[in-house]
């Protein structure tokens, strides 16, 4: 599949089959936390960066499958709207969420910087989802510069805040704010206090609070502890705030993946062996094993960070 990937188990939103709206990497921002790595394409110029008929084309395909039974598919919970990079970026998504919509009773969601928001017609385009996840890392200017390197066009972090407020009031579904926090870059005082602030005006229906776990695009971006993440949590009034902060699946028993199936999860985020077992429902021994052909044949690298070993396809081993 070349715009769907799993399903696979989110940290925070179950069982989930993702829709990869933008290629690698067209971005609005360049966050210095980015699991994904620097931003190629830094731009606020909305497109349809992927043909959205072929991206409905290769759902309905997958919906026949899923109700036909071929392939031993499992049901996802929900329906994710993402990308290698930002998928309010991308024209089509409006239709895809409608055709979605339609053709399925599974929650839509869709995950978003949150940088396009003061656009009245990305608000409108996204009024058919169940859920959106929108980000916003930092309040002051100084710090948002800091820590998600906007392109010029969105580089007002004011802005965004208005924009989010405006969606909250428009929309009729669920929206979860995550922030995520990197230690000594947007987590002062002075930032924390200011995105209580703007939590206040959104009133998202919860706050995700995150921070960097996943190998970043930049080595200075460096984690919270859980303690500071729990203290921070307590701030902001009568808002839900769920610490996230980690990965922890439950596996979805989808039945046994190849080493090929493997590489393309790795192709998009970087994960430890655990991450790959709970996302796949594997056990470690055979997703040890896969991964380890795919490290011999030259498919994929490893790294550690913060004394986990994560795997992540190289340069070289993309083709």
């Amino acid at each position: 599949m070349k715009y769907l990937f799993g399903p696979v188990n989110s940290r925070r939103l179950g069982l989930s089959l993702g829709v990869d709206l933008v290629p690698a990497k067209i971005c609005s921002f360049d966050c210095i936390y980015c699991e994904l790595g620097v931003t190629t394409t830094l731009t606020v110029r909305r497109g349809e960066y992927s043909p959205t008929g072929a991206i409905i084309a290769e759902l309905e395909g997958y919906f026949a499958d899923l109700e036909s039974g071929r392939g031993g598919l499992v049901t996802p919970q929900v329906i994710t709207l993402t990308g290698s990079g930002e998928p309010t970026l991308h024209s089509g998504i409006g239709r895809v969420i409608a055709y979605l919509k339609g053709r399925t009773e599974i929650p839509v969601v869709v995950l978003s910087n949150g940088s396009l928001f003061d656009d009245p017609q990305v608000r409108l385009d996204l009024l058919g989802a169940d859920i959106v996840v929108p980000s916003l890392d930092a309040v002051l200017p100084e710090s948002f510069k800091r820590v998600n390197k906007p392109a010029g066009a969105c580089a007002d972090p004011q802005k965004i805040v208005d924009g989010l407020a405006a969606f909250t009031e428009e929309f009729g579904g669920s929206v979860w704010l995550e922030i995520l926090l990197v230690e000594g870059i947007n987590d002062s005082e002075a930032d924390i206090v200011a995105l209580v602030a703007a939590a206040a005006r959104i009133r998202p229906e919860r706050i995700q609070l995150n921070t960097v776990v996943r190998p970043p695009a930049l080595a200075l971006a460096r984690p919270l502890s859980v303690p500071r993440l729990q203290e921070i949590a307590g701030r902001f009034g009568d808002i839900p705030v769920e610490v996230v902060g980690s990965f922890v699946g439950q596996g979805n028993l989808v039945g046994e993946r190849t080493a090929e199936e493997i590489r393309a999860m790795l192709q998009r985020r970087p994960c430890t062996l655990e991450d790959v077992s709970q996302a796949l429902g594997l056990t470690d021994a055979t997703v040890a094993r896969l991964i380890g052909e795919l490290v011999g044949a030259g498919k994929i690298g490893e790294t550690i960070h913060d004394g986990r070993r994560y795997y992540q396809v190289t340069k070289s081993g993309k083709n």
